[in-house]
């Protein structure tokens, strides 16, 4: 496999999680960028998603479904939001 390749399926790879928030009600956050531990921006994803999962958890009103990707679209600033998903940007025209 070569590197382009390698890059291309690190990018292209998404997760969710599934879990219960203070009221016991199921909550899915998806689209969670899959990168390997090498990448700079993988502490920035970690610490933005602890942090999302939290806001989450708390919150009062009930939403079963969130979008990991468009929270980072609104919080990160556009160069940096970029660079994570910048293969899906460019073939998403």
């Amino acid at each position: 496999m070569s590197n382009r390749e390698k890059m291309r399926i690190d990018t292209v790879l998404f997760k969710s999680l599934e879990f219960r928030n203070y009221l016991g009600h199921k909550v899915t956050i998806t689209e969670i960028p899959v990168l390997v531990s090498e990448n700079c921006a993988c502490f920035m994803v970690n610490a933005r998603l602890e942090m999302f999962v939290n806001e989450i958890y708390r919150k009062k009103e009930y939403k079963a479904s969130y979008s990991f990707k468009e929270y980072l679209l609104s919080v990160l600033r556009w160069p940096e939001y970029k660079e994570l998903f910048a293969d899906e940007l460019q073939h998403n025209a």
